[in-house]
């Protein structure tokens, strides 16, 4: 009997001795695939540009991911809004931090203005978030009082919003004896030349092929409509010879939009032989195809913008 509580007893130690040892090497191993992880502070990140967030979240050993943008007229582009977890409190190792980014001011296209009244030019201006800046007169054979002769910036440019547009604006015809030049485009240069002749000006017709009219009519003239002219003056009226004519070929450009995450403003931009002009300005989704259809002059362009950033120039 005595043999057998023997025996039980050490039976009872070894089986205490294998537990402690198996929880204690149960502990080790755990501990390497679960190690308990150091808290560390979370940096501030507002006003730093992404290069800086990444250098400071590294040393932190903290992650990083963008949680979208916003457009803030007093925050650069690229500049960190805003941020969660918030500056200073305890996290874990590993954590992701995330960031709003800044796209700055919004940016709009300025409307064109030419030939509206300042009432309906004002109109357009607020509908876009812009306001009426600086307003100068000038006197106008061609405009009435009243009417926008010029703009600056120029129809078509990007700027700001809430920005000014400075207009010219007619101030109908001069009435204190000044001259003014009248606008020929597309008239008859028989009937320019005859009024030159007659008012005694020296004038001078140069004849040209082009797109911009038809045979026998003035395309262009200097000086420019509007401008002062003495009997001094000598007139040049350039006119579209027997070749010239205003069709254009038609065409079509298409334009996919890049896969992503976010609708994007798209513009296009023609640039042929009459010069530039939008034939495309708006927000599209990832993806989507633009088709646009348009007359060129001779060889042409098309020059492509997502968010008002220059992103590519094709041949058309």
């Amino acid at each position: 009997m005595k043999k057998i509580v023997m025996f039980l007893i050490k039976v009872f130690v070894i089986l205490a001795i294998l537990a402690a040892a198996g929880y204690y090497s149960f502990n080790i191993i755990m501990s390497g695939f679960v190690r308990e992880k150091s808290e560390v502070l979370v940096p501030d990140l507002q006003g730093k540009n992404l290069v800086e967030c990444l250098d400071m979240l590294s040393q932190s050993k903290l992650a990083l991911m963008k949680d979208g943008s916003e457009f803030n007229q007093d925050v650069p582009a690229g500049i960190v809004i805003r941020q969660v977890p918030p500056a200073g409190m305890n996290v874990k190792e590993g954590k992701v931090i995330k960031i709003v980014i800044s796209q700055g001011g919004e940016i709009v296209y300025v409307p064109d203005l030419k030939g509206q009244t300042i009432r309906s030019a004002t109109i357009s201006l607020r509908s876009l978030g812009l306001v009426l800046g600086e307003l100068t007169k000038k006197s106008s054979v061609k405009y009435e009082e009243g009417i926008v002769l010029e703009q600056e910036p120029a129809a078509g440019s990007t700027i700001e919003k809430d920005s000014s547009v400075n207009v010219l604006v007619s101030n109908g015809a001069p009435t204190d004896g000044t001259v003014l030049m009248p606008d020929w485009s597309g008239k008859s240069a028989e009937e320019a030349k005859k009024w030159a002749i007659d008012e005694n000006y020296e004038v001078k017709v140069v004849s040209k092929r082009t797109t911009l009219a038809n045979p026998g009519e003035v395309f262009k003239q200097s000086p420019k409509f509007d401008e002062r002219i003495t009997k001094d003056t000598k007139i040049i009226f350039y006119v579209a010879d027997e070749k010239s004519s205003l069709a254009l070929e038609e065409k079509t450009f298409e334009y996919i939009v890049p896969d992503g995450n976010e609708n994007k403003r798209i513009r296009l931009v023609l640039n042929d032989e009459n010069g530039e002009k939008d034939i495309f300005n708006g927000i599209r989704a990832p993806k989507t195809t633009i088709s646009v259809p348009v007359k060129v002059n001779g060889k042409a362009t098309v020059k492509v913008f997502i968010n008002n950033i220059s992103i590519e120039e094709r041949d058309f």
